[in-house]
């Protein structure tokens, strides 16, 4: 990314095309990425003083509308795209917003634009959070847990596809899903937690699986361990995470992490203090769809862990077992 399309110097530019801007009806443009395959350009439109990105590009995508937050939209048609920010939008949060575009868009190949889109769609999940884009004390918990389990189970247990199993930022039941197998993760920072939250009656049901297994794990905060940054750049580092990096960075930032905000998270640092795995099957202590009461849904509920023992693995054997999914593929 050149140095004129940080969040900074975009948010001058387009104050200073602006206040030189038109009187009346017109626009101001300025290309982008000269290097790249897309067109890509800033505009401020006048009168009303909208600024926007405009990406032209004759890929085939599907025609949407996009309401990314009060006063920005997006808009795709005919394989183009435009995200359009009303006066009255945040100019600091747009402009974050087109600088990391800028900086996750390809430079080539034929899927330039579509790659763009989705990205915007990851962006779309983080700004449904409310106006703190901030994740909470337990959200970052949680992702710090999934990044574990990831990097510890499923990395070493499905390999090259260990990035796209990674599915429950996009909203799936579960954290993890690789053909009929899902893992499921719960992570807390009390130590001898002895129950574990389950958010509705999809998140233990496998009635469409061969095998979902529970995680539980505790972490502790000591001065040694990691930060959430540190743990994202160690998994960043991977040879498989980097070959699928754009994933990855969509699954981190429909999460809730973006690296702008890393630096009001630096004050966690975290170890791994217990880790335990449940086979979810026959009759595992749960609620699923078929064992509610008609009308009844959404349903969150708390797991009492001691009358998991019956069904506790050993985490090699959960490993072994998603091993051999992959295989089977």
């Amino acid at each position: 990314m050149q140095a004129s399309n940080t969040p900074s110097e975009l948010e001058w530019a387009f104050r200073a095309a602006e206040a030189d801007g038109p009187d009346g009806p017109g626009t101001a443009r300025r290309r982008l990425l000269p290097g790249s395959t897309l067109d890509v350009f800033t505009e401020v439109r006048f009168p009303s003083h909208d600024w926007a990105l405009v990406v032209l590009s004759d890929e085939r995508l599907q025609d949407r509308d996009l309401v990314l937050a009060t006063g920005l939209t997006c808009r795709t048609k005919n394989g183009s795209i435009e995200v359009v920010a009303a006066p009255e939008t945040e100019s600091k949060l747009f402009c974050t917003l087109l600088a990391d575009l800028l900086d996750q868009m390809p430079s080539s190949g034929r899927h330039s634009a579509a790659a763009v889109a989705r990205r915007l769609t990851a962006w779309q999940r983080m700004l449904c959070r409310g106006p703190s884009t901030l994740m909470t004390a337990e959200e970052r918990v949680g992702l710090y847990g999934e990044l574990l389990v990831f990097r510890d189970v499923m990395l070493q247990a499905v390999g090259e596809d260990a990035v796209r199993s990674w599915t429950g930022p996009s909203g799936t039941p579960q954290d993890f899903t690789h053909l009929d197998a899902s893992v499921e993760v719960k992570t807390t920072a009390r130590q001898a937690e002895g129950s574990c939250r389950i958010s509705n009656e999809r998140q233990l049901d496998d009635a469409d699986l061969r095998t979902l297994f529970l995680v539980h794990q505790e972490v502790t905060s000591v001065m040694e361990g990691l930060t959430l940054g540190e743990l994202i750049d160690e998994m960043r580092g991977h040879p498989f995470v980097r070959a699928d990096v754009q994933w990855f960075e969509n699954s981190l930032l429909e999460y809730g992490w973006h690296d702008s905000q890393r630096d009001r998270y630096t004050q966690d640092r975290y170890a791994l203090t217990r880790r335990r795995c449940f086979r979810v099957r026959d009759d595992f202590p749960r609620l699923t769809p078929t064992r509610l009461p008609m009308g009844i849904a959404g349903v969150t509920y708390h797991l009492d862990l001691s009358a998991c023992a019956p069904y506790q693995v050993d985490y090699d054997a959960m490993r072994r077992s998603l091993a051999a999914t992959a295989v089977e593929e």
